[in-house]
């Protein structure tokens, strides 16, 4: 009997539960004598021997019992220091998870590099609950605990990733800076614009998990989120512990630089959400929410920035050529309406809006733009010489062939 993608998905899941998360699912060529448990880094810094560790501070009581912490602090601590903090998610509530040789070297190696770095306990069934605790909690005591909670980064792998990911998406947590994601199933959307993220997919891992990563990256371009994205063709799940490789190591150094490049950087939460949208993020808007919607961001974005790079001709000319090559004919016409209204000296606009009232079938229409387009070209200054012979060639075109046409009943 077949299963649905759905079904694979959460099996997958249920298996890197079951195989202590990232650490030991896909372990394929570890050494049998060695407990995947207590495999470290590939990477290595000298200075992670002098990192030293506050270990077991209660963040969270949890019915009769109370869920821990370890703190990574870096060597020769300062005495006023008030230190960005990378929390290491614990999606799955495996026992013991914060003394696993994984999260015990990202934590030195975070540490080493300048960072505090956290490692927690919590329960499988309210890891969100017990994340979101733990990121109050070491909030509202950063300056005892020695970190600046206004730079927060989060690091998730594997089944982690389940609950790391809405954990950073979610708005009201601007104080998250950077994101890491290693070889997870990303459902989630990329809904925060001002988050940069670093994601890592492993070639050698399930065809259902890669999935997911290649469609949350595509949709993180379409959405101009600043996305850092590493594909190790050759890696495998858990390929920081489990593959010993130059490449291994240039990721791990790679995530490490991103981490202390993203929670030191001096702009503002925020703020790339109040631009204009990029040009493929407003076609991208227009196919999924509509044009309603896209319209309603385009009007906003272009009284508080006019000048921006969606609002020239030739980029909304191109976004309208686009929807019609996908066969999107009424929201061309719709993005080209907008172009002649900008630019109602411009005979491209007249003759790109009669193109698409051509593909939508408004056959009276289209004969109309295109007669607008011969009648604005000896004004257009726009245009040099050989452009404007071109587009009287493609309006005449155009009239001919339309008006070749028998109109059909009832058009316009």
């Amino acid at each position: 009997m077949s299963s649905s993608p759905a079904d694979c998905l959460r099996a997958l899941c249920a298996l890197c539960v079951l195989c202590a998360s990232c650490v030991a699912c896909f372990a394929q060529g570890a050494a049998p004598s060695t407990d995947p448990l207590r495999r470290p880094v590939v990477y290595r810094l000298a200075a992670t021997e002098r990192v030293t560790v506050r270990r077991d501070l209660p963040y969270k009581t949890a019915g009769t019992n109370a869920l821990k912490m370890d703190v990574y602090y870096p060597p020769d601590l300062a005495a006023n220091a008030r230190l960005p903090v990378v929390v290491f998610v614990n999606g799955v509530g495996a026992q013991g998870f914060k003394e696993w040789g994984q999260y015990t070297s990202w934590g030195r190696l975070v540490a080493a590099s300048g960072l505090v770095a956290v490692n927690y306990e919590s329960r499988q069934a309210d890891a969100l609950a017990d994340a979101e605790d733990l990121l109050k909690y070491l909030r509202a005591n950063a300056a005892s605990l020695k970190i600046d909670e206004n730079r927060v980064a989060v690091w998730a792998c594997s089944a982690n990733v389940r609950t790391g990911l809405p954990l950073v998406m979610q708005p009201d947590r601007r104080y998250v800076r950077a994101a890491v994601f290693y070889y997870g199933i990303m459902n989630e959307q990329p809904t925060r614009r001002d988050l940069p993220l670093f994601i890592a997919r492993a070639g050698f891992d399930s065809l259902q998990l890669n999935a997911s990563i290649d469609a949350f990256v595509k949709r993180a371009v379409e959405e101009e989120v600043e996305a850092n994205f590493v594909n190790y063709a050759e890696g495998r799940h858990g390929f920081e512990l489990f593959d010993d490789t130059v490449r291994s190591r240039e990721i791990v150094k790679q995530t490490l630089d991103f981490l202390k490049t993203n929670v030191n950087r001096s702009t503002t939460p925020g703020a790339l959400t109040a631009g204009a949208p990029s040009p493929a993020r407003f076609h991208a808007m227009i196919v999924r929410e509509g044009f309603a919607k896209a319209l309603r961001v385009y009007e906003e974005a272009r009284r508080a920035n006019p000048e921006a790079v969606l609002f020239r001709e030739q980029t909304l000319n191109a976004v309208g050529y686009q929807l019609l090559q996908e066969s999107r004919a009424k929201e061309a016409v719709e993005v080209f309406k907008l172009n002649v209204v900008a630019y109602p000296r411009s005979a491209n606009a007249y003759d790109s809006l009669a193109d698409a009232y051509e593909a939508d079938g408004e056959r009276q229409l289209a004969i109309e733009f295109a007669e607008k387009t011969l009648a604005a070209l000896d004004a257009d200054t726009a245009l040099n010489d050989a452009q404007k012979a071109n587009v009287r060639q493609s309006a005449q075109d155009k009239l001919k062939r339309l008006r070749a046409q028998p109109p059909a009943g009832g058009q316009r």
